[in-house]
């Protein structure tokens, strides 16, 4: 079972999204979503649970406007599948799919909270697994499914010491052998480090289990482990348990790297989505660690989704990122970068455009994204550690020139903006669209240069009064560059207008949208290489 699209209406964190995957062919076996706290990544795995939901029973429907954005409009998700299956629900009705749905095993997942911290005697109603029936109603709620989990594998050791013929050795591989496996390889096998499941004993006289590893030379109870020790136990037990009753699945599992340190991220991701996961099943997963982007990145079998910095009030549609070296800066501070990527230069840039500039072939340049044009100057003040890269914005010629005099380490874009470079018609020629012609695009451009003029110089000077960066210049620095700006924007010479074009808000999008052009594609371009190189030169 894999995710082909998926498509939310008004739910939770979101008015339009789409996701779409279809454009990477083989369906990768793990899908990793990155991004700020509050991004909206665990809204998604909420969107699996609101699907199944009417199937697996109870839960979601005491709490009717939850999931709505807006409570006075329509609430839906709409997912596609592999093999054409679809699925739908809407405003909290019963699901409407297609063929080849099973509700009651497409979907499986955990939430963040889901750690232990001892063992306690208490013992709960049998539950039923094949309908996941203790999992949590929220995705903001305890995942309590590891008393059951222990509890159900206690159960089978026993049913396994009084079958006939009982043997110890079969026992051992059925059961605690997988999971030992599995540690050694997370842990590692080093004497100081290793841990090894050494004792299980189920919950008798209303005593708690008694579970023990060997760690070093040490017998250790599991309320002494570390939280990421148990973290990770918790997670193979419970997949050690359930994945036999979902063999065709989409798991998910929210901050899978939860109290882990750098190197057992990795560990785990490797462990969990090559051997765990079933054979024909995805795992979606929220993180922000490098260890997890690490591996996600230099794995053939993985996507990433970045859901950070965007407006998720308007209509988006998100695909996989390209990967590359530079997928690190999602997850490293921009004070620890002199350490991580010591022989780059480090570039401090306009907030998500870090991501696009990354995406460019530039491989001594790491671009660090902060919140706008000001903060790049602040962040600079004092510091010989990193450069800047600003948007021109309503930048006259002679200020840029006065600015690069006062601060040679800022560089200011020849253009509006970074919308300007990647939309250009010199790059989208490079690409070379089906359908594409460069004159009539070009008349486009002029045509809406042309339509937003008059607001553009209405709007001029308290546009440019946010500029701190030229507050202290002279008055007729000022009057000559918004002169500049007048006569540039009446020009008919295309290089000359579409220099303050602003392509952020008011390129021809009627002319673009039947290309699909994507950003992340016309960042790859060796016009766009080209371009950017020689503005930070």
């Amino acid at each position: 079972m894999n995710i082909e699209a998926l498509h939310l209406t008004n739910f939770k964190r979101f008015s339009d999204l789409t996701i779409d995957l279809s454009a990477l062919g083989t369906a990768p076996k793990l899908i990793l979503l990155i991004g700020a706290n509050g991004s909206g990544k665990s809204s998604i795995f909420d969107a699996f649970e609101y699907l199944s939901g009417p199937v697996k029973g109870l839960l979601r429907d005491h709490y009717p406007d939850y999931f709505k954005k807006r409570p006075d409009a329509d609430m839906s998700v709409d997912c596609t599948l592999g093999g054409g299956v679809t699925v739908k629900r809407t405003n909290n009705e019963q699901v409407t799919a297609s063929k080849g749905w099973d509700g009651r095993s497409a979907f499986y997942g955990r939430s963040s909270f889901r750690t232990v911290p001892e063992l306690s005697g208490q013992t709960d109603a049998p539950v039923d697994l094949t309908i996941d029936a203790d999992r949590p109603q929220r995705f903001i709620e305890q995942d309590t499914r590891f008393t059951t989990d222990v509890a159900q594998i206690t159960e089978s050791i026993l049913r396994e010491v009084w079958g006939e013929p009982f043997d110890s050795d079969t026992m051992r591989a059925r059961f605690t052998d997988p999971i030992n496996e599995a540690l050694e390889r997370i842990f590692s096998a080093s004497f100081a480090t290793g841990l090894r499941l050494h004792t299980l004993i189920p919950a008798l006289s209303g005593k708690p289990p008694d579970i023990r590893f060997q760690k070093g030379g040490s017998e250790v109870h599991y309320d002494l482990l570390s939280s990421g020790e148990k973290e990770v136990f918790n997670i193979v037990l419970n997949l050690f348990i359930r994945r036999e009753h979902f063999p065709n699945a989409i798991y998910f599992i929210d901050e899978l790297d939860v109290h882990l340190h750098t190197s057992l991220q990795y560990a785990l991701a490797k462990e969990i989505v090559e051997r765990w996961i079933p054979e024909n099943s995805q795992l979606w997963t929220a993180s922000h660690s490098l260890g997890f982007i690490d591996y996600a990145g230099g794995s053939d079998d993985a996507a990433i989704l970045d859901f950070d910095d965007l407006d998720f009030d308007q209509p988006q549609t998100l695909q996989p990122d390209p990967k590359s070296e530079h997928i690190f800066d999602i997850a490293v501070p921009r004070n620890s970068a002199l350490k991580v990527f010591p022989n780059k230069r480090r570039m401090i840039c306009e907030n998500r455009d870090a991501r696009l500039y990354n995406a460019i072939d530039l491989p001594e340049l790491l671009f660090i994204g902060v919140r706008d044009k000001n903060s790049v100057v602040i962040q600079l003040r004092g510091s010989d550690d990193y450069e800047g890269l600003i948007d021109r914005d309503f930048l006259g010629s002679e200020e840029i020139a006065e600015i690069r005099r006062r601060q040679s380490t800022l560089h200011v874009l020849r253009y509006y903006a970074l919308e300007n470079y990647l939309y250009h018609p010199d790059n989208i020629s490079e690409l070379d669209p089906e359908g594409y012609d460069d004159a009539a695009y070009r008349a486009a451009l002029e045509n809406q240069m042309a339509t937003v003029r008059d607001r553009l110089l209405v709007n001029l000077r308290a546009s440019r009064g946010s500029y701190e960066i030229i507050q202290e210049f002279s008055k007729e620095l000022k009057g000559r560059a918004i002169q500049e700006l007048e006569q540039a924007t009446a020009s008919s010479d295309f290089e000359t207008f579409y220099t303050f074009l602003d392509m952020k808000k008011n390129r021809p999008t009627a002319y673009l949208r039947r290309f699909n052009l994507r950003p992340m594609d016309l960042a790859s371009t060796s016009w766009m290489r080209d371009a950017i190189a020689a503005q930070v030169e």
